[in-house]
C-alpha cells in the first residue's frame, strides 16, 4: 500500500508541475482512484502536509500556488555533515 501511495505522489507531482492533471474527474482516473477518494487525498495533502495546491480552471489543472518542490524519500547525509549532528543519538540507546 505504501508503495502505491509513493508512486501516486510522484506521478501527481509530475502532473502538477506539467500543468497536466486535468479536471478532478480526469485526475482521479489518472491516479486510479475514485473522484471522492481524490478529494479526500487532496484535503490530506493540503491540510496535513501543507502542500500549496489549488485547481486552476483556466489551465484545467491543479497547480502549485507557491514556488518550491515536493520530495518524498530518504536522503543520506554525507559523513562529514553527519558527524556534526547531535540530534537523535540518545534515541539509539532506547532502541538497543
Amino acid at each position: 500500500m505504501l508503495f502505491k501511495v509513493h508512486q501516486r505522489l510522484i506521478y501527481l507531482n509530475h502532473l502538477i508541475k506539467q500543468r497536466a492533471t486535468g479536471s478532478p474527474r480526469e485526475l482521479s482516473r489518472k491516479l486510479g482512484i475514485t473522484e471522492r477518494a481524490w478529494y479526500k487525498f487532496r484535503d490530506e495533502l493540503v491540510n496535513d502536509l501543507n502542500l500549496p495546491i489549488d485547481y486552476c480552471p483556466h489551465s484545467r489543472s491543479y497547480v502549485y500556488t507557491e514556488e518550491g518542490s515536493f520530495e518524498i524519500g530518504f536522503k543520506k547525509i554525507p559523513a562529514d555533515k553527519a558527524a556534526k549532528l547531535n540530534g537523535g543519538k540518545g534515541m539509539l540507546l532506547h532502541w538497543a
